[in-house]
């Protein structure tokens, strides 16, 4: 029930544009990822980068697209890996995944899409930051305000145990 409540949301969220496919998919992937773990956190973020790119008409292209999406994938997998692994409620945890979620998804991103796009692709850098940053922001929140037991339940049903 929570992953389609997820895969929804990363739909709701593809519809909240910051600018062309950059929008607010991707704070249930990274909710997914804390949630349901890395492998499930990965499918979101690609997932959620298609609906978004789809809806306004893949305007960097497909081929783009699916590279923008693969490298979501792995971004989400680092940051739901990075959280299992080093805890999720230890404040170094939690800020360390952010900045490393952050870092795999705009500054590693632009030099990789450099080749394709060449200089117009520092025209997203702040979009994409703002972006980024919010569908952090957002993530974490909604985590926090979750009972405790929905985070106990779900850490467990996947199999790790503290």
């Amino acid at each position: 029930m929570l992953a389609a409540l997820l895969l929804a949301l990363c739909v709701v969220g593809a519809n909240v544009k910051i600018m062309g496919s950059i929008a607010l998919d991707s704070a249930p992937a990274f909710l997914g990822a804390i949630l349901l773990g890395p492998w499930f956190g990965a499918f979101l973020g690609f997932f959620g980068h298609m609906v978004s790119a789809l809806l306004s008409g893949f305007p960097l292209t497909l081929p783009v697209h699916l590279i923008i999406g693969f490298n979501m994938a792995v971004c989400m997998f680092v940051f739901g890996w990075l959280r299992r692994h080093f805890g999720k409620s230890k404040l170094g945890s939690v800020l360390g995944s952010d900045v490393v979620g952050y870092i795999l998804n705009v500054p590693l991103e632009i030099p990789l899409l450099y080749p394709i796009l060449k200089a117009t692709i520092f025209a997203l850098f702040v979009p994409l930051t703002v972006a980024t940053v919010a569908n952090l922001v957002l993530c974490e929140l909604i985590y926090v305000a979750l009972p405790n037991r929905q985070k106990e339940a779900d850490f467990l049903s996947v199999g790790v145990h503290k």
